[in-house]
């Protein structure tokens, strides 16, 4: 289990954003009442409308050791300079942010576990704040690795992500007994 105590902005408000509530409580369920991740088709995008804009949907080709954008929010595709639907990730990110990605992405798979990723916009004035959810799921066959990516921006990422490139990362991998705990963060 994470050490969720340690938290900071950015975290605690990705915890008490409405758009990421019924996403993580989904997957979170799932998780305790199932004992296993769940899958594609388990997956029912119109449980939470609040939260379609800012999900992707990215899953594992293993011919090409990479994961490919199958759907992406419109929030989402903003965020990027490139179309996210049918690219892979070494075609949205450098090398080195892709394999690490990659990696990080593969390691929840390992784990059964989420990550939470906060970012620290770095502007000389206000604090802007961004998060990603990552939730591993299976896919139809349920012997695929799936990728649902939940990001939510605290400022217009359009805007801001062309000007301001430097960026606070922190990662917290997240059980699903800490996402049950979510509301006893402050």
């Amino acid at each position: 289990m994470s050490d969720i105590s340690k938290n900071n902005t950015a975290f605690s408000k990705a915890f008490k954003c409405p758009i990421s509530d019924g996403v993580l409580s989904w997957w979170r369920d799932h998780c305790l009442w199932k004992g296993t991740l769940p899958s594609m088709l388990d997956l029912d995008v119109f449980k939470f409308p609040k939260s379609l804009p800012y999900l992707a949907v990215f899953s594992y080709d293993f011919q090409k050791n990479d994961y490919v954008c199958r759907l992406a929010g419109e929030m989402v595709n903003v965020s990027h300079p490139t179309v996210l639907k049918n690219a892979m990730l070494s075609e949205v990110y450098e090398k080195e942010l892709a394999h690490k990605i990659r990696t990080d992405w593969d390691l929840t798979f390992k784990a059964q576990s989420a990550l939470c990723v906060t970012a620290y916009l770095d502007h000389p004035i206000e604090e802007l704040y961004s998060w990603r959810f990552i939730l591993p799921l299976y896919d139809e066959a349920k012997n695929g690795k799936v990728i649902l990516s939940l990001s939510v921006y605290d400022y217009d990422a359009a805007y801001y992500h062309d000007k301001y490139l430097k960026k606070k990362y922190h990662v917290y991998e997240l059980s699903a007994d800490d996402l049950e705990k979510k509301n006893n963060i402050n």
